[in-house]
């Protein structure tokens, strides 16, 4: 067994120790959280960013369309698994923790790579009012689908996410982040990459809200759970106030 060259990223959830503790009590919360994390099942995470891949078909006459690929699958059931080892990605999760990891040189792999972190931190935001602190990568790992996960790439990831994250926020060593630059000819997957007031490449929460990717359109609606989850922290945990104000800080310098 021989590691390979991979993009690790390792996401932590804030406040899930006060959110368990909090379901004790509250059915809804209870069922909202089992719900998040169902439907992030590492299985049904890889259905949904492999689904959306374009699938090209030809037409009658000559020319072709584009569609998401999970529109055929149906149809193909070979094509699942050709996807997958065409644009392999590689999700555990585990309690409170995520990490996502791909081969480094698939620049498609990368792009999905950064699509689930997208996705993962808005499920959590508009369905928990959860926020998450992660590290990003580049370096040795094995990681097996429900198997192996090991190397000094996620030893890295760690300690970007324990050491040096501090805030809401996903930290990309230098490596990884001039590799994405390097890699990623669709600047468009890049976008919510930016350099932080201290001088780290980071994503964050207001960095992905503003992405033209993102399903959230509504500023309104989230600026009313960033709300709602301030008063949440300074009722249940008010020395985590920091984390929801660097969010908030955010926010101001990107509202027009």
């Amino acid at each position: 067994m021989d590691y390979e060259e991979r993009i690790t990223c390792f996401i932590d959830l804030l406040g899930f120790k006060a959110a368990i503790e909090q379901t004790l009590e509250q059915l809804n919360l209870r069922t909202a959280l089992y719900k998040v994390i169902h439907d992030l099942d590492p299985d049904r995470l890889l259905d949904f960013v492999h689904g959306e891949i374009p699938y090209v078909t030809p037409t009658e006459d000559g020319t072709v369309t584009a569609s998401p690929v999970k529109t055929v699958w149906d149809h193909d059931h070979d094509l699942k698994q050709e996807i997958r080892r065409s644009f392999p990605l590689t999700i555990t999760q585990f309690s409170d923790s995520f990490v996502i990891s791909c081969p480094a040189y698939n620049s498609s792999s990368c792009s999905l790579l950064l699509t689930t972190i997208y996705l993962i931190n808005q499920m959590f935001f508009v369905n928990m009012g959860m926020m998450m602190r992660g590290g990003i990568s580049k370096g040795l790992l094995i990681h097996e689908e429900n198997g192996a996960l090991f190397g000094p790439s996620m030893i890295e990831a760690y300690e970007l996410e324990s050491k040096s994250a501090i805030y809401p926020r996903i930290i990309l060593s230098p490596s990884a982040n001039q590799h994405f630059s390097s890699l990623l000819s669709n600047q468009n997957f890049l976008q919510p990459i930016k350099t932080s007031f201290d001088g780290h490449a980071v994503i964050d929460l207001i960095s992905i809200l503003s992405w033209e990717g993102c399903n959230l359109s509504n500023r309104n609606n989230i600026e009313v759970q960033l709300k709602a989850i301030e008063k949440d922290i300074l009722k249940n945990s008010p020395s985590a106030y920091p984390k929801i104000a660097y969010l908030l800080d955010q926010w101001k310098l990107r509202t027009p």
